[in-house]
């Protein structure tokens, strides 16, 4: 009984063998469709880093953002006055806080004008002992937004790298209510109490810079 498989398999194989040209079209459209697949995987391959690209690029611009946003901010809260230069060598005044959305220029100003300085000669004598090198203050001074929100001031003194004294209370119901130009009263006092306490450690014979 003849063999049907190799019956149905011989005239292809015999055109195939006769035929070399059938060899190298089949040849080229099997290298053809490897081909055609290679082109998709090659415009897969690069709309993925395409995509990766712009990913990286949008991530990049959010943290230029925020890193000129947090140096804008530094700025702000490092920049220094010298103030009271008439008492040694001066003070180092740091200015930090809001009021009330006002440019921080404004609440910068109506600190600048309102800070008090040691006066009295125990004030004076107290501050001396910390004169040098120059002693560095800052003034925070927060008030929300919204008329009549309440709102604090501090005034922290530190002097040979240490803490050495410090002051906080409430804004006045004027102050709560105006712009920062009106808050210099406020600054004024808490800064004559801050000196005030300050002779005091001179009159009860207590160190100045607290051990």
């Amino acid at each position: 009984m003849p063999d049907i498989g190799k019956q149905s398999l011989y005239p292809a194989s015999l055109i195939f063998y006769l035929f070399p040209a059938v060899q190298v079209h089949v040849i080229f459209l099997c290298y053809e469709g490897y081909d055609f697949q290679q082109d998709d995987m090659n415009v897969t391959i690069k709309r993925e880093q395409a995509n990766s690209a712009i990913q990286i690029a949008r991530y990049g611009v959010i943290i230029l953002s925020l890193v000129c946003m947090s140096s804008r901010l530094a700025q702000a809260d490092d920049a220094t006055d010298d103030i009271c230069k008439t008492a040694g060598q001066g003070i180092r005044l740091h200015i930090d806080g809001t009021y009330g959305g006002y440019p921080f220029s404004v609440l910068r100003e109506a600190v600048l004008d309102g800070v008090a300085c040691p006066s009295s000669a125990l004030q004076v004598q107290a501050f001396e002992t910390i004169a040098a090198p120059p002693p560095h203050m800052r003034i925070t001074l927060m008030r929300p937004l919204g008329q009549g929100r309440q709102g604090t001031i501090s005034a922290m003194l530190y002097a040979q790298g240490r803490f050495v004294i410090g002051e906080r209370m409430s804004l006045s119901s004027f102050s709560r209510t105006q712009s920062p130009s009106s808050v210099k009263a406020d600054i004024n006092l808490v800064t004559t109490n801050l000196w005030n306490d300050l002779a005091a450690r001179v009159t009860h014979n207590k160190p100045i810079i607290p051990q």
